[in-house]
């Protein structure tokens, strides 16, 4: 063979090579290396509010109430006349639109560790709180196994289940005020 022949056919194999090389670190970049766990809030709330515990609260709560009635309490009787609508307002953020979950989330940490670790995720967060997410990084939804950790009954259940196709409501068309 020529050399004059020999030069081009290497140009041609290098650059084929480049090229594969390119193709093979274009494709790697593309699949997702990280894992992280992501959860609605609002369908963690749900389960939260509408729990066993949550509902036993709610009633040590009101007896509290009838009983500072019939004792006469009157501080005792404002303070939770003042409590329980803002109470209110804040599991409606929660429940129908964005608002945060930290006290909840607290409650079943350990859990969320066990879930997060048997899925392979890195970290879990609300998928609410993800302004960006990057190509290589991968969500898996944590939403069901997180809110099951509160043993929702099957009403419960069929409402989450409807939640997946609500939007959520904006923060601010919700109401901030009590008496609403």
């Amino acid at each position: 063979m020529k050399t004059s022949h020999v030069f081009p056919a290497l140009a041609l194999l290098f650059g084929l090579a480049l090229s594969a090389a390119a193709l093979a670190a274009e494709k790697q970049q593309a699949q997702p290396n990280l894992k992280i766990g992501v959860y609605d809030s609002r369908v963690v709330a749900l389960a939260y509010y509408r729990s066993t515990g949550q509902m036993a609260r709610l009633s040590r709560i009101h007896e509290e109430y009838n009983k500072a009635k019939a004792d006469n309490n009157k501080k005792r009787i404002q303070e939770l006349e003042k409590e329980g609508p803002w109470n209110q307002v804040r599991m409606h953020q929660q429940v129908f639109s964005t608002a945060g979950i930290a006290h909840i989330t607290a409650q079943i940490a350990d859990e969320i560790k066990t879930i997060a670790r048997e899925s392979g995720v890195i970290a879990v967060v609300s998928r609410w709180e993800m302004p960006y997410l990057g190509a290589d990084v991968a969500t898996v939804d944590l939403t069901l196994a997180m809110a099951k950790l509160f043993d929702p009954d099957e009403k419960t259940m069929k409402i989450m289940e409807s939640m997946k196709n609500q939007a959520p409501v904006p923060f601010d068309k919700l109401s901030l005020d009590p008496t609403l």
